[in-house]
């Protein structure tokens, strides 16, 4: 399988107020899923209209951070280029946290102020 695998996450409580670094631990998943080669261009897009940060990474992962009220648009509906039932080869190794289908939590979402901040992790999945 070419392309991400992308997962939203909230920021520990006590670090929400400021952008993430690198480093920072994520606490809970807002939303995770597969996506192939251009899976990144939205989050790119956001990167360059000053909404988002890249914070590093190779694919192993890419990190990101932004604002919740600039990620959340964008996982409500379903995320960009999400694979409702994940695609995988048969040489793929699979571990027990795959997911295996496109997962949005709706009440973690709804816990989200508007300006707090949030981590975006991108696995590459080539």
């Amino acid at each position: 399988m070419l392309g991400w695998n992308i997962s939203v996450y909230r920021l520990i409580e006590e670090c929400r107020a400021d952008p993430a670094t690198f480093a920072s631990e994520s606490g809970t998943r807002l939303a995770t899923w597969q996506t192939g080669l251009g899976g990144l261009d939205w989050i790119d897009a956001l990167v360059s209209a000053g909404h988002a940060m890249e914070l590093a990474g190779n694919g192993y992962p890419n990190r990101y951070t932004a604002r919740a009220s600039h990620l959340i648009p964008h996982l409500v509906d379903g995320p960009p280029e999400a694979n409702a039932v994940w695609r995988y080869d048969p040489h793929d190794v699979i571990g027990p946290g795959w997911a295996g289908k496109t997962v949005i939590d709706s009440a973690t979402i709804g816990a989200c102020r508007s300006d707090e901040w949030l981590l975006v992790e991108a696995w590459d999945e080539s």
